[in-house]
């Protein structure tokens, strides 16, 4: 089992190295590793992977997607990033509900599922397709990172309600989706309070790398130990830690130190992550894709609902703020998939809400929209200034 994973990582490192020439995502590259290497092609992974090490990478890969998040900008553009994300987001779990039951027959919960899950912009992915573009406004990044963020906490609350198996009678699911957000906003409001009442507390373990590491320790094991503890679904707590470091970044220093500390830290994890825990997790999702389904035409029906969907919804709601080229370019970004995704439908496989086939469709859509529209946004901002 070792030395298959062992093979595992090391062809997925080298897959994302030349993938990473045509400016195709490395997440891309680790899921066609595992449908390559899984039984739907050459079954060199015999044995699989470990539930338990997939769950840990999947926690670690949720904590650092809530690092990345930016809150310096939440003030100026949240009422602008909530109308596009809900434009994007309700306009397609509309037209998937919709279309899958009315049209392909299936029931609502397994509807839902697919529809939230395809409705969801990949945070992690964008961020990269910013890194590599070229006329950018600062405006339009902040906004893009801001609504992807949001789609972020819509898909992990509803993940967290599936990885609880809460899927019963409304009553239960709006009890548990009441405790999902208290602890949501006690957590960050006591994170903000003692950066805004106790700042000096907190500095000694900013400046010291070895105590912002305990520090980041304790706080991502203990809030995951909490959720999981009080029946939220431990991803979500890992969620939260990455927001509460990150909301570091949001004291007032003109040393700029926890700035500074934090990105350091970002850093390293980011390091630490492609190292081996990203390639595992994603491995894992191609391992349980059937590769005879990814063009079937469930696919490819979900993918044309994905796209347009989100492409129509997000359109639609920013033209108000902007011009019609930067509206249908934030159209084509928040198309955008990555891990979040395929994420949402293998909870849902593994609590046996949805088949084989409708989770092979969803990593379809993460596949073609993390290795295309990374390329073609990367073509607009080099032909014009977003």
């Amino acid at each position: 089992m070792l030395a298959e994973l062992i093979l595992a990582i090391l062809i997925a490192r080298l897959m994302a190295l030349i993938l990473d020439r045509f400016e195709i995502p490395a997440i891309t590259a680790y899921i066609i590793t595992g449908i390559v290497l899984g039984p739907s092609v050459f079954n060199l992974m015999s044995t699989g992977i470990p539930e338990d090490l997939v769950t840990l990478t999947f926690l670690f890969l949720l904590f650092y997607t809530g690092l990345n998040v930016d809150f310096k900008g939440i003030r100026e553009y949240v009422g602008r990033s909530l109308v596009i994300t809900f434009g994007g987001v309700g306009l397609t779990i509309f037209l998937a509900v919709m279309f899958l039951m009315m049209y392909m027959g299936f029931d609502l919960l397994p509807a839902l599922v697919i529809a939230v899950a395809i409705s969801n912009t990949a945070t992690e992915i964008v961020v990269v397709m910013l890194e590599h573009s070229y006329e950018v406004s600062d405006e339009f990044r902040r906004v893009l990172v801001m609504s992807s963020f949001i789609d972020d906490i819509v898909a992990i609350l509803f993940m967290s309600l599936l990885r609880g198996a809460m899927v019963g009678e409304v009553g239960a699911v709006s009890f548990e989706l009441l405790k999902l957000i208290g602890f949501f906003a006690i957590s960050l409001a006591i994170t903000f309070l003692v950066m805004r009442y106790a700042p000096r507390l907190v500095y000694p373990l900013v400046v010291n790398w070895d105590y912002l590491l305990f520090l980041s320790s304790v706080i991502f094991f203990g809030l995951v130990f909490a959720a999981y503890e009080l029946g939220i679904s431990e991803i979500f707590g890992a969620y939260i830690a990455g927001l509460v470091i990150g909301m570091l970044r949001l004291v007032h220093d003109p040393t700029l130190v926890y700035t500074v500390r934090v990105e350091e830290f970002v850093s390293r994890m980011s390091t630490v992550l492609e190292f081996f825990i990203i390639p595992i997790f994603f491995v894992y999702i191609g391992y349980n894709t059937l590769v005879s389904q990814l063009l079937s035409p469930l696919s490819l029906i979900i993918l044309a609902l994905a796209f347009t969907g989100k492409f129509v919804g997000v359109v639609l709601a920013s033209i108000p703020w902007g011009k019609l080229t930067q509206s249908l370019t934030l159209g084509l970004a928040m198309n955008v998939r990555g891990s979040i995704e395929p994420a949402v439908a293998l909870v849902a496989l593994e609590r046996g809400i949805i088949q084989q086939d409708l989770f092979s469709a969803v990593v379809a859509v993460s596949l073609f929209t993390s290795t295309v529209i990374p390329v073609i946004f990367n073509l607009i901002t080099r032909l014009k200034r977003i």
